[in-house]
């Protein structure tokens, strides 16, 4: 068997199964038929386990087209489930194109077919820290009152743009709203407030983009993704579509004339005003902001300390400023007056501050150490 005969051999199997799990809720709430299809475009067994997502992708689109050529209600109901809940713009298109056309030509509509994924948003919240490295996110939907929902998500934006460390569904929404009221305002200073459909749509569709590549790339080795994740994947991308028309315009990263110019106002601020002066301090700072935009892939004033901690111990950057004694020997305190300069220059609170720099001093202390090693290794 070849490996376009295999292809269809899958899509075959794939549109009866489908066909038979919409035999069982096709007179069900679109509720209902949501939370089969984000199960079903999870691709994955009992104990957890699936295809890579990119292959799942290409799996769906042979289903959708085998699905199409069905001429049965099951296959219009499952085309009507793809239509709003693939998690591929292009292909909730096809659904829709298919399912049209059978319509056309006589096949009844599911019953459910006008209204599933036109929920009503109840309410949108966050939890924040001020340093924006970890965001709470709950978005709160229901059916006109009923089949009232929640997507609560954790996300670490430490990492490209932002993955889950949770992704949860809840139906009891007050619990979920409790959550979000017991992190305002703790030791570790979050901030809990409204937030902007907007807003929420862009943290959650960047989450599901850069947790897509981990989960495609485990040569990463960051801490796996949350169980939940893949059958939550087409649910949560399904609301966040319902937040808002388009998502808020990313954030808008310097450019590198830009960046020369924070080099040069740090380098002429008081915050330096006590390094050593000279080119060692200059190529110290391109340096250390080179591992922050390059590594961290992050502005280099909005610095918290994960991201800190995180640059000034990779080995990357002790073995450069160990080539160059001069550099290294004043890389610690260039990377202290940085991050505090970058503090005042965001207007972090006073608690924030402290934080930021407890965690700076004895990542220093350890660049430093890094630092000598490797220049007497030289």
């Amino acid at each position: 068997m070849g490996e376009l005969d295999r292809d269809a051999s899958r899509a075959t199997a794939g549109a009866d199964f489908i066909e038979w799990n919409f035999s069982l809720v096709r007179r069900e709430s679109p509720w209902s038929v949501e939370q089969s299809m984000t199960q079903l475009l999870a691709h994955e067994n009992a104990e957890g386990f699936g295809p890579r997502m990119s292959d799942a992708v290409q799996d769906d689109a042979r289903i959708i087209d085998e699905l199409g050529r069905r001429q049965t209600p099951t296959a219009v109901a499952a085309l009507r489930g793809f239509q709003a809940m693939s998690p591929v713009d292009t292909q909730r298109e096809l659904a829709r194109a298919h399912a049209d056309r059978l319509v056309r030509e006589g096949h009844p509509e599911p019953p459910w077919a006008a209204t599933i994924g036109h929920v009503r948003m109840e309410g949108c919240w966050w939890a924040h820290d001020h340093f924006g490295e970890t965001a709470i996110v709950l978005a709160t939907f229901s059916y006109d009152g009923a089949d009232e929902h929640g997507v609560l998500a954790v996300i670490d934006r430490t990492i490209g743009g932002g993955r889950f460390r949770e992704l949860t569904l809840g139906l009891r929404v007050a619990s979920m709203l409790d959550i979000l009221r017991d992190v305002n305002g703790g030791d570790d200073g979050m901030v809990s407030e409204a937030l902007d459909p907007a807003m929420a749509r862009r943290l959650l569709e960047d989450a599901v983009a850069t947790s897509d590549e981990i989960a495609e790339m485990p040569e990463y080795n960051l801490t796996p993704l949350p169980s939940t994740y893949r059958k939550m994947r087409a649910l949560t991308l399904a609301r966040a579509r319902g937040l808002s028309d388009v998502p808020s315009p990313p954030e808008i990263f310097p450019s590198t004339v830009e960046i020369e110019l924070l080099k040069q106002t740090f380098l002429a601020s008081d915050a330096a005003a006590g390094l050593a002066g000279g080119e060692p301090t200059r190529q110290a700072v391109d340096l250390l902001v080179e591992q922050f935009v390059e590594q961290a892939a992050c502005h280099p004033l909005h610095l918290g300390p994960r991201r800190v901690l995180a640059v000034l111990g990779l080995a990357a950057l002790a073995t450069a400023a160990a080539a160059d004694p001069a550099v290294g020997r004043v890389l610690p305190e260039v990377a202290t007056a940085w991050i505090g300069w970058s503090a005042a220059e965001r207007g972090l609170p006073a608690d924030a501050t402290e934080r930021l720099l407890s965690a700076a001093g004895p990542a220093c202390e350890r660049l430093r150490s890094a630092v000598a090693d490797g220049s007497n290794q030289a």
